[in-house]
Formats: structure tokens, sequence, C-alpha cells
């Protein structure tokens, strides 16, 4: 009778057991966005090498045409573009009538880079992004006006060209340190990489003869600060050469060129852009997936954007349509890879119902072992 009622229970339990194992695998597709959690492109590769904020910025133009193109390489994988028209604002200087833009970032990762704009392009056609840098010394300027917001919001409400953003940073007052390069272009073509020369002063790189300007993340002022020299920067200039007529620059060339010199691994790409400051077109790009974009014409869809619509949010005073990058790309197949504290919750929460399912089937509810 023993052997009898063990071999009972055996097949009761092995019964149940497939709906436990189907409670694990729906846990893990409705939790991508806890915090312990992590979303990634089917195609994601581990890499050996890392390469911190590893992101690659170009701006290049031929005759009429203009592009700016950004890799935006990071850890995080909350991604968020948020659209903001023209309006008016109260600031500490007094009242302020912003240019309307969009903005790429990260949003919803309990991390310190939430919700500030990396970078994007303004209704005047001013691009803009960052790359990341080894913290260095920078002058203190307090006899200059502070920024009230963060840097590339406050430029892209501000600036319409690459000359005002050259003269907001030698009339901003940014503190003591700088971990960054920041690269601008405009609908004219002019483009500049301010970063922290060797003298702790601003610097500012030009285009000179060329059609194009790359940075990366050595210090285009000081080599010495940064990764230099770096393979990136130099597979983007070399594709960029290549490209010697207005008819040959395109959206596809500028594609390719991200494309070449995107990351995998822990610092993955997350997202790309592709900018037209001419006609404020804006080509999306998700988990360095450069078969797959979303094309929008920024004065469209700025006109679109209005308090209380439609995911319209207000923060400090200014009203901006918050959209999650990977809402736009449905096709974008991805894999949930779950840390370990996830898996022995959904382990122990798949064995007590196994227990539980079994004893009420059996009607012993006195006890459960």
């Amino acid at each position: 009778m023993k052997v009898q009622v063990f071999e009972s229970k055996s097949l009761n339990y092995l019964r149940i057991l497939p709906v436990s194992i189907t409670l694990i695998f729906l846990l893990y597709l409705i939790t991508p966005n806890l915090p312990f959690t992590t979303c990634v492109k089917q195609s994601y590769i581990p890499q050996n090498t890392i390469v911190p904020n590893s992101c690659t910025i170009f701006s290049v133009n031929y005759s009429n045409k203009v592009f700016f193109g950004n890799n935006e390489d990071y850890r995080l994988t909350g991604t968020y573009m948020w659209l903001a028209p023209s309006q008016e604002i109260t600031t500490p200087y007094g009242h302020l009538t912003t240019y309307g833009g969009v903005g790429f970032g990260f949003k919803y990762n309990n991390d310190p880079a939430d919700g500030h704009i990396q970078g994007g392009m303004n209704d005047q056609g001013l691009c803009l992004d960052g790359n990341g840098l080894p913290t260095v010394y920078l002058n203190p300027h307090p006899e200059l006006e502070p920024k009230y917001m963060s840097l590339a919001a406050q430029i892209l409400m501000e600036c319409k060209n690459v000359s005002e953003v050259i003269d907001w940073f030698l009339s901003h007052y940014l503190g003591d340190s700088w971990g960054c390069q920041v690269h601008a272009a405009d609908a004219s073509g002019d483009a500049v990489v301010v970063s922290v020369g060797p003298e702790g002063e601003f610097n500012f790189t030009r285009k000179v003869s060329s059609h194009y300007l790359v940075s990366t993340n050595f210090n285009l002022a000081n080599y010495d600060n940064g990764d230099y020299p770096c393979i990136r920067y130099t597979t983007a200039c070399n594709m960029l050469e290549d490209i010697t007529s207005e008819e040959n620059l395109t959206v596809d060339a500028c594609r390719e060129v991200l494309d070449a010199v995107h990351m995998e691994g822990d610092y993955a790409t997350k997202y790309s852009n592709i900018f037209d400051p001419v006609n404020l077109n804006c080509h999306l790009f998700f988990n360095h997936n450069f078969n797959q974009s979303f094309t929008f014409n920024l004065g469209e869809e700025l006109a679109s954007v209005h308090p209380g619509g439609e995911n319209v949010i207000e923060e400090n005073g200014i009203y901006f349509k918050e959209i999650r990058i990977s809402s736009l790309f449905i096709d974008d197949p991805i894999t949930i890879i779950p840390s370990y504290p996830l898996l022995i919750l959904f382990t122990i929460i798949a064995v007590l119902s196994t227990i539980i399912i079994y004893k009420y089937k059996t009607g012993r509810t006195k006890t459960w072992f």
C-alpha cells in the first residue's frame, strides 16, 4: 500500500507540474520592465570588451544636404522619446519662448540618468548629443549665469544654430568638473564639438576642410582624456570620407555608418538616430537593429502635442509628450533575461502552488506535509 500511495502522489504531482512551469513562464513574460530584469534583442551577442559610454556621433554635409547621426550606447534599457512644442516658460531669469524639439534618453530605470535628455533636434534644425569622457577639471566661472535645467534640454530650447551654442557655453557657469563632450550641428551644415582642453577651459573643434565631423570617446581637444585611438572613430571617418558627392550622401549611407560602429554587450547601442535638420526629419532605430526604422517629421509631430493630450505630461512647468521607444517597434523581437532573485522567487511560488493545488484536489487540507 505504501508503494501504491507513493506512486499515486508522484503521478498527481507530475500532472500539476506543467501548471507550475507555465506559471513561471507567464510571470517572466509580464515582468520585463522590473528593475531586476533586462530586455535585449534576440541578436544580442555578449562581448568580452566593454567600452562604457561608447557613443558615436557624426555630422556630415554636402551642398544643401545635412545629416546628424548618433548611436546611444549605454547599460540602461528604458529608452524614451520626448516631444515638446514651442511654449512660454518661466525661468529664474524671466519668461522665455522656447524652441520646440524632440529629445531622447532614459527613464524608469532607477538611475541618475533617468529623465535627462541625452540628445535631440529642435524645430530650428539644431542637433545635439554627447560622448562620455573621463571627468576632468573645469575652471569654474561663478560670475557667469548658471544653467537651470539639464544641459541638452536647455540648449535645444534656447539655441537655433552652432554659433549660439558656442556663445551659450561661453556665457554659462557649468561647475568645476566635466565628463563629456557635446557635438552640435545645424541646418547650414555648421558643426562643433565642445570639450575641455588641457588648460581647463572649453575648446571648440570645428570642421576645417572636411565635409564631416566625428566624435567618440576621446577628447578632440585633448587626446589624453579618453580612449585614443578609437576604432569606431577611424571606421566612421573612413566611411564618411568615401561619401564624395551630394548624391552619395543619403540616409542609407548614414545608416551604414551607424551599423558599422554599433556596440553589443553590456553597453550595447540602445537606440540610434539620423536627423535631417534641413527638412526636420528624424529616422530612429532601436536596439542596434538597422533593418527597421521609425521615421517622422518633427514639425508634424510637434503640431499634434497639446496640454491634456494622450501621453502628454507636465514637469517643471513644461509640457511634453512621452513615448517609450520600444513601443514604436512592435515587431522587434526581444528576449527576457531574468536575474537570479527573480528566478528564485518564481521557483518558490511554483513549488508552493503545486503543493496547494495537489492538497486541494486530494482533499487533504489539515497539513501540508
